[in-house]
């Protein structure tokens, strides 16, 4: 089969597929659409200083599931299940590392010396 598109050559989608370029474009529209309406919200002061950043996190998550729809093409159709375990996989990787690193710095905290305490022995010190 010869084909003039080389993305249908490389079987990244499906020949004679025009509503991939359809979904692109809708997808590239949604993010500005998405970009700019936060932006707004937090430069133009359109919402109450309380709820700025609600609505920024919601344009957010928005936003991410339109990346995931019409970028990644990840649904539960059986060919792009692979695409959702790998995401699934590299949240939970992001998951742990977030988690993991708020754990560490939360417990060094605590182990920190208070401030006093911390400028006496400073003061103790020699030096070089």
């Amino acid at each position: 089969m010869k084909t003039n598109n080389y993305f249908e050559s490389i079987g990244a989608w499906p020949a004679h597929s025009g509503h991939m370029e359809r979904t692109y474009v809708i997808g590239f529209l949604a993010s500005l659409v998405l970009t700019f309406a936060a932006y707004a919200i937090a430069v133009y002061d359109l919402a109450p200083v309380s709820t700025v950043v609600p609505v920024v996190l919601v344009f957010a998550c928005l936003q991410f599931i339109v990346q995931v729809l019409n970028f990644l093409h990840v649904s539960g159709a059986s060919p792009s299940r692979e695409r959702l375990v790998v995401l699934l996989c590299t949240a939970l990787i992001m998951l742990i590392l977030v988690l993991g690193t708020m754990w560490i710095m939360t417990n060094l905290d605590s182990r920190m010396m208070p401030n006093l305490d911390q400028e006496a022995y400073m003061q103790r010190q020699q030096g070089f």
